[in-house]
């Protein structure tokens, strides 16, 4: 998803590229034939199952990818969790229901409850966890590498975990931000009339968003951002290392945008899904096709979409198909990760 151009960041994350540059074998399937409201595609790299292992259930209203991890909201409120679980990302997801929104870090996750209070669970390294906001109120979540977001009610926006390059103590204060999102060096937010707030470092250009109003949602990869305005064209800028800015689709009538570690994906009016970036994995070449998607998320090296009722054109499976590479970061929907472990290509 990004360039090799890093900050410094010590012996963690001479660790955390340790721990997580691994070889892991990779495969890739596909969804075919007739679907039902709610259902899950999934496509990409499938380590630690998360493409293989995504739930084959119906009924599900909003997705939401780590790395190597991918979490679905129930109509009822519940959660269901897969991928690894080295630091409970599963096994800790929260039970019982009520929920209403979630959100997924590289190894950790969120879910807001009716009540606007924040549960976290996973990986802890940088407080992403224990340094959760408590109490109520808050209407919107979102998460990237080892931080995460929340709107409150007025607007105003809670970050917590890792603090290096300002991405917390730099955060903007005041109130009427309406949605939040985040690369891997830096924070952006919407405010009311559509224009877009950056924060942190601007490592390969991630703080160069465009300065005009009437955009209506943000998304963010490595070290490059997107931007969905009101006439439904997309704004892309940062890094370019895999033409996820140079290649993002031109035209308008898209509906939703997803960044993932070095490829984009954005729904449009019909519910068709353009991919485009760095495919590697298949995360480009075996998007699904078709069309009556309703929501798009993207994780590290993969995708997920929420199908409707409808027929989908299958996307075909290779017979055998073997893919060695290395653990990377992914961005979550409305958000993606901001990992600070170096990627080798």
């Amino acid at each position: 998803m990004f360039k090799t151009r890093f900050i410094d960041m010590g012996t963690n994350a001479m660790m955390n590229f340790l721990r997580f540059g691994f070889v892991c074998l990779t495969t890739m399937v596909a969804t075919t034939g007739q679907v039902q409201a709610g259902m899950i595609s999934a496509w990409g790299a499938n380590g630690y199952g998360v493409v293989s292992n995504a739930p084959t259930g119906n009924g599900y209203t909003a997705i939401a990818a780590g790395c190597y991890n991918g979490y679905a909201l129930h109509a009822d409120g519940s959660i269901t969790a897969w991928g690894g679980d080295r630091y409970g990302q599963v096994s800790n997801a929260p039970t019982g229901n009520g929920f209403t929104a979630i959100a997924a870090a590289n190894d950790n996750g969120y879910a807001l409850k009716a009540d606007g209070s924040i549960n976290a669970w996973g990986n802890d390294e940088y407080g992403q966890v224990t340094d959760a906001p408590t109490g109520t109120g808050f209407t919107a979540i979102a998460a990237a590498d080892f931080n995460g977001y929340a709107l409150k009610a007025d607007g105003s926006i809670t970050i917590w975990g890792y603090s290096g390059g300002g991405l917390v103590s730099d955060a903007p204060t005041g109130t009427g931000f309406i949605a939040l999102a985040g690369s891997r060096s830096s924070g952006y937010a919407l405010q009311g009339d559509g224009s877009i707030t950056t924060w942190g470092s601007n490592i390969n250009g991630a703080m160069n968003a465009p300065k005009d109003a009437g955009f209506t949602a943000i998304g963010g990869g490595l070290y490059n951002g997107y931007a969905l305005h009101a006439d439904g064209s997309i704004a892309a800028w940062g890094d370019d290392y895999s033409d996820q800015v140079s290649n993002a689709p031109t035209g308008n009538g898209f509906t939703a945008i997803a960044a993932a570690f070095r490829n984009g994906y954005a729904l449009q009016a019909d519910g068709s899904i353009t991919a485009w970036g760095w495919d590697h994995y298949g995360q480009v070449s075996n998007a699904p096709t078709g069309t009556g998607f309703t929501a798009i998320a993207a994780g590290c090296n993969n995708g997920y979409a929420l199908q409707a009722d409808t027929v989908v054109s299958p996307v075909p499976e290779p017979a055998s198909l073997t893919i060695f590479g290395f653990g990377a970061i992914g961005l979550a929907a409305s958000s993606i990760r901001i990992r600070k472990r170096k990627h080798t290509t």
